[in-house]
């Protein structure tokens, strides 16, 4: 029997062919912490396995726990989980980002709901604690009895909130030995490509964008030490991965912290290409160059509109004309670049959407994401929409050339934003690949694709 197995129930859409595509880190921490206090736990990974291999071997560690991980877009495959698992061990909690936000809508499938940093708070479960003991998290009663799933009735009991912690490194590593560590390096040599991994240096996230969810981790900003980032590396290239993409929200928000963590990189000696993610308002030349020297290709930046109206919108406290230096500094300090956009924002137009287009297509960017908006409970986007939302599965869909799809009722037809995104695509990929010819492609393209997108 083990301890504790923690399911990851996230299913690859076929035909996914995302540049990202790595492991559950937040389970691999709470892993760590629990195999670190003397506990048998296992990870059971749906991502390339498939739902029903994924459930069976779940049941076969026969585990007194199961933790399941759910988020906005794996919150039926998790309920799922739930319900065919529950039956076969003492427990059964959610976790992760959407437990988080709204624990009561889990409490029909699961025993009860983790809400905020896991590590603690599952292995106070795992030392088989009462659940009134334990701080962090949501469950049922009724006549002072603990209500099992499904049971009827009862009312909702809140524990405390749990402290966030404050020393990452007093933290384990990830137990990345416990992760599909093969398919996931096979995924990316498929692709042609390093095999690549993921890390998070920091937690929290002091700012406050409209559409964004950190409900985890909080505002409490917290960062690891270059040092700590360095052991980290290491133990990634231990398991044959070549390149690092660093998932913090942004991990440049501390130039001299970065700074740092280049000269461990160097002192140690680490050969790895690694890419990241910044705000505009934290990347400039002389950071880019930095990080360049110490392995760093690639950053991506949260661009999100091309108006400044809908940039306020947003609450992103930045400007078009932020992001555009941003993205032409670390150009200039020698990185390949990308950037994410939102299309077709509550309180976008036609006119905004075409300033969004135009943007984008004159950055230097090498790679380009347009996505429709994602309204994540608990984010001020969603509080807006939340009487407009459709009924049906918010999970990743593979629908032509989009792989997303609109969760709520817009004002903006679909025909309009998928059309709007694939000439963005399209425009982009043209200049990506003609090379000098680009703008007697482009220019009268854009002009003829830009009247269509007008009387769509």
């Amino acid at each position: 029997m083990t301890d504790v197995a923690l399911v990851y129930p996230y299913v690859d859409p076929p035909r996914n062919k995302s540049i990202f595509r790595f492991p559950p880190l937040g389970l691999g921490y709470i892993a760590a912490h629990l195999r670190d206090n003397g506990h048998d736990v296992a990870i059971v990974d749906a991502t390339f396995i498939g739902e029903k291999a994924a459930v069976e071997k779940a049941k076969a560690l026969r585990p007194r726990v199961v933790g399941i991980y759910s988020m906005f877009t794996m919150r039926e495959a998790s309920l799922r989980f739930a319900r065919v698992l529950r039956g076969d061990c003492e427990l059964v909690i959610a976790g992760g980002p959407l437990p988080t936000v709204e624990p009561e809508t889990y409490l029909g499938d699961f025993d009860a709901a983790a809400v905020g940093e896991g590590e603690q708070t599952m292995l106070e479960i795992a030392e088989g604690r009462n659940l009134g003991e334990i701080n962090g998290l949501v469950y049922r009663v009724k006549d002072g009895k603990q209500l099992r799933p499904r049971e009827e009735g009862g009312e909702v009991v809140h524990m405390p909130p749990r402290e966030v912690l404050q020393n990452l490194d007093a933290i384990p590593l990830p137990a990345r030995d416990l992760f599909d560590n093969a398919n996931y390096i096979n995924y990316y040599k498929k692709r042609g490509e390093p095999p690549t991994t993921s890390a998070i240096t920091s937690r929290g996230c002091p700012f406050a964008c409209d559409f964004c969810s950190h409900p985890i981790f909080g505002e409490s900003f917290r960062e690891r030490s270059p040092g700590n980032m360095a052991d980290e590396v290491e133990q990634i290239l231990g398991l044959g991965y070549g390149r690092v993409f660093f998932q913090d929200d942004c991990f440049t928000l501390t130039k001299g912290r970065v700074a740092r963590f280049c000269d461990e990189v160097e002192r140690r000696n680490l050969k790895f290409g690694w890419e990241c993610l910044s705000r505009v308002d934290s990347m400039d030349e002389a950071t880019a160059s930095r990080m360049r020297t110490a392995g760093c290709d690639h950053v991506f930046f949260g661009l999100e509109s091309g108006s400044d109206r809908v940039l306020k919108i947003m609450n992103k406290s930045a400007t078009p004309e932020m992001g555009r230096r941003a993205v032409e500094a670390a150009k200039a300090g020698g990185l390949k670049t990308g950037a994410f956009f939102i299309f077709g924002y509550p309180g976008d137009d036609t006119d905004s959407m075409l300033e969004t287009l135009h943007f984008a297509d004159s950055l230097p960017l090498d790679y380009l994401s347009f996505t429709y908006p994602y309204p994540i409970p608990g984010t001020p986007l969603y509080e807006r929409v939340k009487d407009k939302m459709m009924e049906g599965n918010p999970e990743p869909q593979q629908k032509g050339l989009i792989q997303h799809q609109l969760i709520y009722y817009s004002e903006i037809p679909e025909a309009k934003l998928k059309f709007g995104i694939i000439k963005g695509l399209a425009l982009h990929y043209i200049r990506l690949h003609t090379g000098a010819a680009a703008p007697l492609i482009v220019k009268p393209l854009g002009v003829l694709s830009d009247r269509v997108f007008r009387h769509l």
